[in-house]
């Protein structure tokens, strides 16, 4: 069996964004913003794909791939239901805080993930054709 190449520092900033945004998601339900169930899928989903992509993404570039799909289903939800709206208030500071650390996450993952995904299977080209 061969070595797993090393995780990228895309890969590791995909990883990082989605637990930013799952952090993010968190304090929204810890602070009591409304409408969340009693156990939020959100934090679950977006730590879930964290460790998945840092820890499986040295073996499986393909991985990168669920880290995406759930950061694009979080930002679909929460542009769905509004909870970006929470942004405009800053004065209400634990829904505040939650809602921008839930936004910088996701973007952080949504952008990396896409670098990380091209990076690995550009590799993958590479390695093949030489």
């Amino acid at each position: 069996m061969s070595n797993p190449v090393p995780l990228s520092s895309a890969a590791k900033l995909q990883a990082t964004g989605l637990f930013v945004a799952g952090v993010g998601v968190l304090v929204q339900f810890l602070v009591g913003v409304p409408g969340f169930p009693k156990v939020p899928p959100g934090p679950i989903i977006l730590v879930v794909a964290a460790i998945l992509v840092w820890t499986v993404t040295p073996r499986f570039r393909w991985i990168a791939i669920v880290g995406l799909l759930a950061a694009l289903f979080i930002t679909v939800g929460g542009l769905g239901a509004g909870g970006f709206s929470r942004l405009g208030n800053p004065g209400d500071f634990g829904p505040w805080i939650g809602t921008a650390l839930q936004a910088i996450g996701l973007v952080v993952a949504l952008v990396w993930g896409v670098i990380a995904l091209v990076q690995a299977f550009q590799g993958a080209g590479q390695k093949v054709a030489n």
